[in-house]
C-alpha cells in the first residue's frame, strides 16, 4: 500500500502534503507521542544512546522506511551513535524546509547521509544562500527530494542555479519545476554542460531562449549530456536532410533526440504504406518538420483523412506543408474549415489556400476571416465558437 496516515515523529509538526512516495521505499506508521521535544529529551537520549540506539529502528520508526530499506542504507550511517543530530536534521527539513513527512522519507531514502548534516554548518546556511536566489521556503525542499540532499548539500549548487537561472529568464519557479523531469540539471558537471550547449548553439543556432525551452521540455537530458553524445544526436539529425547552422535544424535535433532511429524508420514506413507517400514526399516533409517523425500515428491518420477527403488536398501538397499534420483536428482545422466553407459559399472569400487559414494564429485568424465578415454574416462567429466548443466538450 502506499503511505497512509502514518506520519513521522518531529520535534515540531510538519506542513500537510499531498503526494505519496513510492511503495517500494516507505511504509505506514501510527503517531507516537514520546518523540524528544526538548534539549533536555535530546540529552537524555544521548545518555543511553551507546546501549539502545539502532541506526535501523531510527530509519523505520521515524524516517518512515521499510525494514529491508533501512537495512540497506543503514551501512551509509555507521557514524551516527545517536539521535540527536539526525533528529536536528529532521527537524530542519520539516520546519526549515516545510517537506511534508512523507517527502521527508523520499529526501532520507534517496539520500540517507542527509542525517549525518549538520544543520548550523551546512543546511542552515545553503539555505539561506538559495532564499536571497529567490527561492521560496518550499522550493528549496523540492530540490532536497527531487536532486538528492547530497545535491542540496554540495558546494556547486549555487553556482548550478546561478547558470540555469538566466536561460528560464530569472523564474526560479520553472528551474524547480525542471527538476521534476530531469535533476541532473542541478548535478551534472557545468564544465560539460557549458561544453555542449555551446556546440548545441553552434551547429543548431540555439539561442538562450531556446536552451531555456529545452530545460523544462523532454530534451533536457540532451543538455547534460557529454559533447561526444550530442555528435551523434547532429549526426542522426544530419539525416532529415537539414543543413546545420539554420534554424531548422534545431527540429532536427529534437526529433532525433526524441526517438529512436528505429522508431523514426518505422513512421517513414508508415508515412508510405499506410497513406501512399512516395519516398521523395516524404524526405519533403521530413526535410520541412523534422518533428513530424515524432508525432502519433493515429494524430497523423486522422488529419491525413481529414486533410484528403474534406479539404480535397494530396500527398504532394500535404507533404509541403507537413505542419498540417501535427495541428488540432477538431479544435483547429475543423473550425476554421467550417468558416472557409461559409464565406465561400457566399462568394465572399474566394481563396483556396486552406494550408494559410490553418497556419496562422488564433489572433490572427479572428481578425481576418471572422471580423471583417460579421455585417454579412452574423452568425459567423456563432458557427466558428461552436465548432470549437464541440471540442473542448469532447
Amino acid at each position: 500500500m502506499l503511505l497512509l496516515q502514518g506520519r513521522l515523529v518531529l520535534p515540531s509538526p510538519a506542513l500537510p502534503y499531498s503526494p505519496s512516495p513510492s511503495p517500494y521505499r516507505f511504509r505506514p506508521l501510527p503517531c507516537t507521542s514520546n518523540a524528544p521535544t526538548s534539549a533536555s529529551t535530546a540529552a537524555s537520549a544521548d545518555a543511553t544512546a551507546p546501549s539502545s540506539f539502532s541506526v535501523e529502528d531510527y530509519l523505520v520508526n521515524r524516517c518512515n522506511l521499510y525494514p529491508n530499506v533501512a537495512a540497506r542504507v543503514a551501512p551509509e550511517l555507521s557514524a551516527i551513535r545517536s539521535p540527536s543530530k539526525p533528529d536536528a536534521v529532521l527537524a530542519f527539513l520539516a520546519d526549515g524546509l516545510e517537506l511534508s513527512p512523507p517527502l521527508i522519507a523520499v529526501a532520507v531514502a534517496r539520500d540517507p547521509t542527509i542525517l549525518t548534516c549538520s544543520v548550523p554548518r551546512m543546511l542552515a546556511p545553503r539555505a539561506d544562500e538559495l532564499r536571497a536566489l529567490g527561492f521560496t521556503t518550499f522550493q528549496m525542499g523540492l530540490i532536497v527530494v527531487r536532486c538528492g540532499a547530497a545535491a542540496f548539500r554540495s558546494r556547486a549548487l549555487v553556482s548550478s542555479v546561478q547558470f540555469w537561472v538566466p536561460y528560464l529568464r530569472g523564474r526560479v519557479d520553472k528551474l524547480v519545476a525542471a527538476l521534476k523531469g530531469n535533476p541532473g540539471l542541478l548535478t551534472a558537471d557545468l564544465r560539460t554542460v557549458k561544453s555542449t550547449i555551446a556546440l548545441l548553439q553552434e551547429e543548431g543556432t540555439l539561442t538562450d531562449g531556446d536552451v531555456g525551452w529545452f530545460a523544462i521540455s523532454y530534451c533536457s537530458k540532451l543538455l547534460v549530456a557529454s559533447p561526444d553524445e550530442v555528435d551523434t544526436i547532429l549526426a542522426r539529425a544530419d539525416e532529415f536532410g537539414v543543413p546545420r547552422k539554420t534554424r531548422a535544424f534545431k527540429d532536427a535535433i529534437i526529433a532525433a533526440f526524441s526517438a529512436t532511429p528505429e522508431r523514426l524508420a518505422w513512421k517513414a514506413a508508415f508515412f508510405r504504406d499506410e497513406l501512399g507517400w512516395t519516398e521523395a514526399q516524404v524526405k519533403t516533409a521530413a526535410a520541412k518538420m523534422p518533428t513530424l517523425l515524432t508525432v502519433s500515428a493515429e494524430r497523423i491518420r486522422r488529419n491525413w483523412e481529414f486533410l484528403t477527403t474534406e479539404v480535397g488536398m494530396d500527398a504532394e501538397r500535404v507533404a509541403s506543408f507537413p505542419a498540417l499534420l501535427r495541428y488540432d483536428l477538431e479544435g483547429r482545422l475543423v473550425p476554421r474549415f467550417q468558416v472557409m466553407r461559409v464565406l465561400q459559399a457566399r462568394r465572399l472569400w474566394r481563396g483556396r489556400d486552406f494550408n494559410n487559414i490553418a497556419a496562422i494564429t488564433e489572433e490572427d485568424f479572428v481578425a481576418k476571416f471572422i471580423r471583417p465578415f460579421l455585417v454579412k454574416v452574423p452568425n459567423l462567429a456563432k458557427i466558428y465558437e461552436a465548432a470549437v466548443m464541440e471540442k473542448e466538450e469532447q
